[in-house]
């Protein structure tokens, strides 16, 4: 949760001053240029507003995710991605073919409602593919890729990606992205398992190897990070983008060389570099310096801890060319700095710090960032913890409360115009230490009107999960509100992971293996495993659970017949930045740059 060997005089400060700031009203647009926070590469090329090479958005050229399950010894359930590219009125047919024979249509009339369809004539005995084909006036278009199931397959709700066996039997983070440009996502895997929090901090008794597997399962590659990386999830940031445009992810990631190892075993010297990684081969593409370590205690402490948390991100500058966001620094000192890759170099476009700036901007990172464009302009802003940052690198506002472990953006309150940001402080604040802001400006919407202690709060979550409600519900600890602020009475939900799995557009929760509503029943199956992710990376816009178990990758998909459709949740920027930040920090649950719920209209018929 963020505990350190020490707490530092600028968390002292922020808690002595926290009743000063309660209003929340921020510096909109007060910070001038030379203010010290940013500073733009006078070796960049391009004019400043470009901040790229595209000229137009780079996006993932996704297929159609078609996914085969078997649910009995005869049935099996069908699903697969509707497009943004898709036209309003696409319809699909589904085809099977059974032992290599001539194919089958199995659907009476193209299928317009759903995604997804249950062949109830599928035997486990003999070996069937299936692919489904768009229609769009009354006219077939380019049929998918088929999807197999042998004789004999099981029936089980999960695909399956075995590991290779010779290293521990563990899984710190996943990546997902095309690696080999089929449009379809593969699996990036860090392994063994790091430390989850560096305090009480230990030596690492092994090195990180990163993997590559296909989504079929084929293994692609290994790299060992060495000993210049320890196992933490802080030293060791990690994500998976096409970053140059080809159609195929890149993994971008924090690396050293050598054993710069001290005699306690701490990192704390040596080169560190940001490097960028053929997502197919493992071959290393390009390579700078990461932001300088400078002294242990410009960051807030004396051994390494603090100066050692880093994160990474991608964010569309430009709103066109995917850009690498570097981030270093938590508690004291922040910084970061942006690059693109271009002709395979790395281009640096602005850096900022907070090393000037006065103290309501000091010591306000989490343990994760989120990108969204959350000023409407088309182009990504920065949410460095309680801090947000500009497309050019320059300071929009803070909301001065320091430091938490989770916050969430997304359209909490669709009543609302923009997005919302959800944050829940770890440091102890009179008041406010739960509360929800204007992603745009920073204002306050509404706050815990209590005091929260130091460290009281670890997890928060936002969903829509009662259709009673409008809007999101929000919680944390013994705290639960609307998304209008209203207190609400307890229980309060737990805290464990939310999915969008069963037919509704309300979100189910994860809680110890158990799928279920919100004081509502069990959803099958039991879920197995480590959770390492949860997202939409196949079948229908109902979400995929990750998870580690036994020496294999386990993807959990939902069978429950959907009764609406969706565009892929993947395509939505947020949300797929969301997926992407996943793989290093504390884990989030991605969010939609829209309300994903129960509509208003609907919720005034369940009222009555």
């Amino acid at each position: 949760m963020g505990i350190g060997l020490n707490r530092t005089l600028v968390v002292c400060f922020l808690a002595a001053v926290g009743a000063l700031v309660l209003s929340a009203q921020t510096e909109k647009g007060s910070i001038p240029p030379n203010f010290g926070f940013y500073k733009l590469n006078p070796e960049y090329k391009g004019e400043p507003a470009s901040y790229g090479w595209a000229t137009e958005r780079v996006k993932e050229k996704l297929g159609r995710g078609l996914v085969a399950l078997r649910v009995s010894d005869s049935a099996v359930y069908l699903g697969w991605r509707l497009l943004e590219s898709d036209p309003p009125t696409v319809a699909f047919n589904v085809y099977r073919s059974t032992g290599g024979g001539p194919p089958v249509r199995l659907n009476a009339k193209p299928i317009q409602r759903t995604t997804d369809y249950l062949d109830a004539q599928a035997p486990a005995g003999q070996e069937h593919s299936w692919w489904i084909c768009p229609v769009v006036d009354g006219r077939e278009l380019q049929a998918s890729p088929r999807v197999t199931l042998a004789a004999g397959s099981p029936v089980r709700p999960y695909l399956a990606i075995r590991l290779r066996d010779d290293l521990p039997g563990s899984v710190d983070r996943i990546g997902i992205g095309d690696l080999d440009g089929d449009g379809e996502y593969d699996f990036i895997v860090k392994r063994p398992r790091g430390m989850v929090d560096p305090g009480p901090w230990r030596r690492s008794p092994d090195t990180f190897k990163i993997e590559a597997y296909r989504r079929d399962g084929a293994f692609l590659w290994r790299k060992d990070l060495g000993w210049a990386i320890e196992l933490g999830i802080w030293y060791s940031p990690m994500i998976v983008w096409d970053l140059d445009g080809d159609g195929k992810a890149e993994v971008a990631l924090k690396t050293g060389e050598g054993d710069p190892r001290d005699p306690d075993g701490h990192v704390l010297s040596g080169p560190e570099y940001l490097s960028v990684w053929n997502g197919l081969t493992g071959a290393e593409i390009a390579r700078t310096n990461w932001i300088p370590r400078g002294k242990p205690s410009d960051w807030g402490d004396y051994t390494g801890n603090r100066m050692n948390r880093n994160m990474i991100g991608v964010a569309y500058l430009d709103g066109k060319t995917p850009s690498i966001v570097t981030v270093r620094g938590i508690y004291g000192l922040m910084k970061m700095e942006t690059w693109f890759l271009h002709a395979g170099k790395l281009e640096k476009v602005w850096s900022w710090s907070n090393f000037t700036s006065g103290w309501k901007y000091q010591g306000q990172g989490q343990h994760s960032i989120h990108v969204a464009d959350i000023d409407g302009d088309g182009r990504d802003e920065i949410l460095n913890g309680s801090i947000a940052v500009d497309h050019d690198g320059r300071i929009m506002w803070s909301t001065g409360l320091g430091h938490g472990d989770r916050f969430y953006v997304s359209d909490i309150d669709p009543e609302r115009p923009g997005l919302e940001v959800f944050y829940i402080y770890e440091d102890p604040h009179p008041q406010n230490g739960v509360s929800l802001w204007d992603a745009r400006t920073g204002d306050l919407i509404w706050g815990l009107r209590e005091e929260t202690q130091d460290n009281q709060i670890a997890l928060g979550f936002c969903a829509d999960i009662d259709p009673s409600l409008p809007g999101m519900e929000c919680w944390a600890d013994k705290y639960y509100f609307s998304a209008k602020g209203k207190r609400l009475d307890p229980p309060v939900p737990p805290q464990g992971e939310l999915v969008w799995w069963d037919a509704d557009p309300l979100r189910e929760f994860l809680y110890r293996g158990v799928i279920s509503k919100w004081k509502g029943p069990e959803l099958p199956p039991r879920i197995e495993g480590t959770v390492l992710a949860i997202a939409d990376i196949l079948g229908d816009w109902r979400e995929e659970i990750i998870t580690y178990y036994q020496g294999e990758l386990r993807i959990y998909s939902t069978t429950i017949p959907a009764r609406d459709r969706r565009v892929c949740l993947m395509q939505d920027p947020l949300y797929r930045s969301d997926v992407a930040l996943r793989s290093m920090g504390y884990p989030h649950v991605p969010m939609t740059s829209y309300f994903l719920g129960v509509p208003a209209a609907s919720r005034k018929v369940r009222s009555k």
